[in-house]
């Protein structure tokens, strides 16, 4: 082929590529909300009056203050650390509020005497004078203000009376205080809706975290949100307002807020006053909203996830690699995916089918398999869960008009309604005319579980939940419990509730795994792993992805992940994919999925394939790391995945949580297989049980990792830098706190700086907090042949780390009531490290389970060690050379260990360990990121961050022949900055189409013109 021919098929290759996927529109998501709420002026506020009277209750331990306009305070304190502050205002009656999120009942204070002094009796005359008649309960009532000791002796609730207001102090310190306080907004024909609402103080340097997922920065602080849940079709960084809005607010000084209404509301984190956060409910009579305070962020979380309820244990297999697409069309395909994935080398644990298994977009609501294409469904279950893939359904809200139970949910009641009551037709919903099913109404929660329990009768494993938004509704609908606006939020909820309330009484023992696109405060108790909805296949997706994960995990989720890979789009970017399931291959979830280019791992080049390959294996690898943070979830409601200012409390609140459990032995199982379940002895107290707080204040995080939005922590011991820009080779890290060694190459590196670490495409930045146990396991190509009989412990003893421990979890990885039945077994390394030596203990509690290992193969294995040691003993006898190793070369000592039953300890003497810092760490000093647009005809963006203030050289644009086109000039200024180049030349000519490339030092983009 001539020259001109190949440069001319080769540049219309490239074209195509930068044609929007018109595959897509058969999946015809709109690129936008279908209604849009335009933001009205908002009512008026009208604050709380002053104070009148008050009344202490002692039989529901409340103190109710009625206001000088005729509103009513409730306060109460709800459990240690958490107290409800409730407005009614004038002509409302003073009751409880239901609530969709919240789950623990209250709870009885403690009222203790040293806190107390003069109420071992009856307290004087002159007591009661000065201070009330309730002083007994800790309140003292002063000229000015009303005070509550209601955590002794630090914390203080101080009411102050005029003007009414409430603030909660700490060792003298106020943490929450009101600036308005609670108000009513008052509507008028011109205004916006009415409501309740409250605005609160912010201090200066407080930074604001959660309230869900959205494409924002980690740090809330500065933003007006949207408490509405929307979907955004190719949503990129930027997005505002995504599939799950949380109505919670970590603070960076040590509390969180729950506003406990599901209703639409708004949240200004400091946007109209940077010294205010206000919330404001539409259309609520009443407000209630919980202040949640801790010692530590992992406090907080326990608590709150303790109010909200805790993710149950997920199964095994949700751990592993589960691979989607839109879509899988027949039970033939099936197999040869499931094929392809284990001849290429793959792991995989679970296929999930779209909307093809009942027959497409126009048969939504149907949940029959469509047997044309599925001819043996069974069949093909049973042959896919016989090599450890399990099967997933999707199911939607909307029932299509042209379903077969159209007319059946429509004559029954089950939907939405117009205002006359006639059932409400969704003419705009992207697949066709629909009705939405009613998901809080029982009948219609009744009506899907009969046709969800058909299909689990058959060999369904898990769920999908899809557009449960949801995605398009129409805001004059009625429902069941209130209008559109009322009850939107809260149907996600109702609809992952089916799940886990029906398992619960009808499969007790079997755990529920529940891809769910939305819900509300509290929806980790239903067992839903969600997802960040339909993401662009794009640098600018992928680099959302963090803030969303790490918002979610601080809002109590803990299973928030993404399309690995991307969803919407038909861009062909190899590098992008690798990234992107790198990242994910150490997320809480691994689940490849897209439309239009493949999303499966085999399809793509090599080197890429490999790359991926390895990475998913090592994923694997660590499967007994990644199961007990799982587990860890479950008991102290601590995220998988954490920001960098998380601190260590999860740790300290797990090892407290593991010290109550009482000592036992393993024991035999029953002659029958199971075993006992005699709880007398040994057993897990429920995941609702408190986990009793440690005595030292909140201490503050650095301010340095307050928000850091391309990295985090996957659980206490691993710090993933994932790579989010095209190209990028080397990027830099931030270290918290204390020595950290990189996964792959043992060298250390001091912490509290920020550091430049290779990034090769083949991984990416792992690095490990020093003094940690990590352990593994030898890969397997599913978790059905998981096992914890050999285990690879790595152990990283320090000599600034004098005492270290992790506690790996194990059971039959199916079985729910494990926690009641006391069927499994906790495994403890402890490490001590002084400057010569270190002990290092193993110790087995708990049950035998199905599968268990009566024997546990462990393989200690200690990086960075300089030399042979001189002396191995184990139990105080020396162990023979002979029976350990060092390997020179990687400085790594292997101890082999044989664990039964009985604890075992091993002392290292004459350990000389080698923790000089690594080489070449100096900060990158600017990065060139990826541009606004790849393909472009006009005009790009080209974009760039300066670490630090100085100059980064001119941004130079070069053709495909190295012919230097134009020269742009950088800023000198701190922080990201941004270019435009409008595909002209130095004498401002149209440059030709064709392949280009950005060069900032040394660092490039590539760009393609096309006209």
């Amino acid at each position: 082929m001539p020259p001109f021919l190949r440069r001319f098929w080769s540049f219309l290759f490239l074209a195509v590529l930068a044609v929007p996927a018109w595959a897509q529109q058969e999946h015809g998501r709109p690129t936008q909300a279908p209604f849009p709420q335009p933001a009205p002026p908002e009512a008026r506020p009208v604050f709380v009056g002053n104070y009148k009277a008050h009344r202490y209750d002692y039989a529901t331990n409340t103190l109710l203050i009625q206001s000088t306009d005729g509103g009513t305070l409730r306060l109460r304190p709800w459990a240690r650390g958490v107290l409800r502050v409730e407005y009614f205002p004038a002509g409302t009656p003073v009751r409880d509020i239901p609530s969709i999120s919240v789950v623990q009942p209250p709870e009885p204070l403690t009222t203790l005497d040293e806190c107390n002094p003069g109420c071992d009796g009856p307290p004087s005359a002159k007591i009661l004078a000065e201070l009330g008649k309730d002083f007994c309960a800790r309140i003292k009532t002063y000229p000015q203000q009303i005070t509550w000791q209601l955590d002794c002796p630090n914390g203080l609730l101080v009411v102050q009376k005029n003007p009414l207001r409430v603030s909660y102090q700490q060792e003298g310190e106020t943490l929450v205080a009101d600036a308005g306080g609670v108000f009513q907004r008052l509507t008028t024909e011109a205004s916006g809706p009415g409501g309740t609402g409250v605005s609160l103080r912010l201090q200066p340097g407080e930074h604001l975290y959660g309230t869900g997922s959205r494409a924002l920065p980690l740090d809330r602080r500065g933003r007006r949100l949207s408490l509405y849940n929307e979907a955004h079709y190719g949503y990129q960084n930027g997005e505002p307002t995504l599939n799950v809005s949380l109505p919670s607010v970590l603070s960076s000084r040590g509390y969180m807020l729950l506003f406990d209404h599901h209703a639409a509301a708004t949240l200004d984190l400091g946007a109209t006053d940077s010294n205010t956060l206000t919330y404001s409910g539409e259309d609520l009579l009443n407000l209630g909203y919980f202040i949640i305070l801790g010692r530590s962020n992992a406090e907080i979380l326990a608590r709150y996830t303790r109010l909200t309820g805790r993710q149950p244990l997920p199964p095994r297999w949700a751990l592993g690699l589960i691979q989607s697409r839109f879509g899988y069309r027949s039970d033939a395909e099936m197999l040869q995916v499931a094929g392809r994935m284990r001849q290429a080398g793959f792991p995989l644990d679970a296929l999930v089918l779209d909307l093809y298994w009942f027959g497409g977009t126009s048969r939504q609501g149907d949940l029959h398999w469509d047997y044309s294409q599925f001819r043996q469904p069974q069949r093909m279950m049973r042959r896919l869960d016989s090599v450890g893939v399990k099967t997933i359904l999707i199911s939607e809200p909307y029932v299509m008009r042209t379903s077969r139970h159209d007319g059946l949910v429509r004559a029954l009641g089950l939907v939405g309604t117009q205002a006359s009551g006639k059932p409400y037709t969704v003419e705009s919903f992207w697949a066709g005319p629909a009705t939405l099913l009613d998901m809080q109404r029982p009948e219609t929660q009744d009506w899907l579980w009969n046709l969800y329990k058909q299909r689990k009768e058959e060999g369904v494993a898990g769920w999908w939940s899809d557009l449960g938004e949801p995605e398009n509704h129409p805001p004059d609908m009625r429902h069941y419990k209130g209008s559109t606006r009322q009850v939107h939020n809260a149907l996600g909820l109702a609809w992952a509730g089916i799940f886990q309330e029906k398992y619960t009484q009808e499969y007790r023992n079997e755990r529920v795994f529940n891809l769910a696109r939305s819900g509300w405060a509290g929806m980790q108790r239903n067992s839903v792993f969600p997802w960040s909805g339909d993401v662009s296949r794009s640098w600018s997706g992928l680099q959302a992805q963090v803030p969303i994960m790490l918002s979610m995990s601080l809002g109590g989720v803990g299973y928030m992940h993404s399309d690995a890979g991307g969803f919407a789009g038909n861009t062909v970017d190899a590098e992008l994919y690798t990234r992107w399931l790198q990242m994910a291959s150490f997320s809480p979830v691994l689940r490849p999925h897209g439309a239009g280019t493949p999303p499966e791992p085999y399809w793509w080049p090599e080197p890429y394939r490999s790359i991926v390959r390895e990475a998913t294996h090592l994923r694997y690898q660590l499967l007994p790391y990644l199961y007990t943070l799982a587990w860890e979830n479950t008991q102290t409601g601590a995220p998988l995945v954490r920001p960098l200012n998380f601190g260590e409390g999860s740790t300290n609140l797990l090892r407290t949580f593991i010290e109550t459990l009482p000592e036992a032995t393993p024991q035999q199982t029953a002659a029958d297989g199971t075993a006992d379940t005699d709880t007398t002895s040994w057993g897990s107290p429920s995941p609702s049980a408190p986990v009793q707080p440690s005595n030292d204040l909140f201490v503050p995080p650095d301010n340095a990792l307050a928000n850091v939005n391309d990295q985090y922590l996957l659980g206490p011991s691993l710090l993933v830098a994932p790579v989010l820009q095209p190209g990028q080779r080397r990027r830099n890290v931030v270290l918290p706190a204390g020595s950290w060694v990189d996964f792959y190459s043992n060298e250390t590196l001091p912490g509290g700086r920020t550091v430049g670490r290779p990034a090769p495409l083949r991984r990416l930045p792992l690095l490990v907090r020093a003094g940690a146990f990590l352990p593994l396991t030898p890969y397997v190509a599913t978790t059905a042949a998981y096992s914890t009989d050999t285990l690879l412990v790595r152990y990283y003893p320090d000599p600034a780390v004098a005492s270290s421990h992790f506690t790996l979890y194990d059971d039959d990885g199916k079985s729910a009531l494990v926690a009641r039945n006391g069927q499994f077994q906790l495994l403890t390394f402890t490490g001590t490290t002084s400057a010569s030596q270190t002990e290092i203990r193993v110790a087995l509690a708990g049950r035998l389970f199905e599968g268990a290992p009566v024997w546990r193969r462990i393989e200690l294995q200690l990086p960075r060690v300089a030399a042979a040691p001189t002396a191995v003993l184990l139990d105080g006898e020396t162990m023979p050379s002979s029976e350990y190793r060092y390997e020179a070369r990687t400085q790594t000592l292997y101890l082999p260990l044989l664990l039964e039953s009985q604890p075992l300890r091993l002392t290292v003497q004459g350990l000389r360990l080698n923790t000089t810092p690594a080489p070449d760490t100096a900060p990158e000093a600017f990065t060139l990121e990826a541009p606004s647009a790849h393909t472009f005809s006009h005009r790009t963006e080209l974009r760039y961050t300066l670490h630090q203030a100085g100059a980064a050289g001119p941004l130079r644009i070069f053709d495909s022949q190295g012919q230097l086109v134009r020269t742009l000039p950088t800023t000198t200024e701190a922080g990201p900055h941004t270019t435009t180049w409008n595909t002209d030349d130095a004498q401002q000519r149209p440059v030709p189409p064709g392949v280009y490339r950005a060069e900032l030092g040394g660092q490039h983009q590539r760009l393609v013109v096309i006209r």
